[in-house]
């Protein structure tokens, strides 16, 4: 029996600068990720409409719920689109913009889900979930 690998590394420069071109603020960071459970070595990504104003959900069951890496990004162009994982609002995304970040998936409770809540009709959005490594936390306790 073989057993699936991957690695996804995301990196980025945000820089700061003042009015004469001189960089007051910079900040480059890197997240390099290679799944360690032999049973969620998983990666899938999309483009789905959220319902409106109740969450649209991108279930996650299949990843590997101690972190999955998550990049959100709203592609409407007038309405935002808020990013919940197990029901709390972790982003508020405006037009065009995206989330990129490391979530604990039930950090909060037993949730296998993203959920996608748009402010008013229709929005919609792209999605990339990879399984991180397992970090040992436990919140059930």
């Amino acid at each position: 029996m073989s057993t699936q690998s991957l690695s996804v590394t995301a990196s980025g420069t945000f820089s700061l600068t003042d009015e004469n071109g001189v960089t007051v603020f910079s900040f480059s960071p890197s997240f390099t990720t290679a799944a360690t459970v032999t049973d969620s070595n998983h990666m899938h990504t999309g483009e789905m409409l959220t319902n409106g104003t109740t969450a649209t959900v991108i279930n996650s069951a299949q990843n590997n719920k101690d972190l999955v890496y998550t990049f959100v990004k709203n592609v409407d162009t007038d309405y935002p689109v808020a990013v919940q994982a197990d029901g709390d609002d972790i982003a508020d995304l405006k037009p065009g913009e995206c989330f990129f970040s490391p979530v604990h998936i039930d950090g909060a409770g037993a949730s296998n889900d993203l959920g996608l809540v748009a402010t008013t009709a229709a929005q919609k959005v792209q999605y990339l979930i990879c399984d991180g490594e397992d970090t040992g936390i436990n919140t059930d306790d």
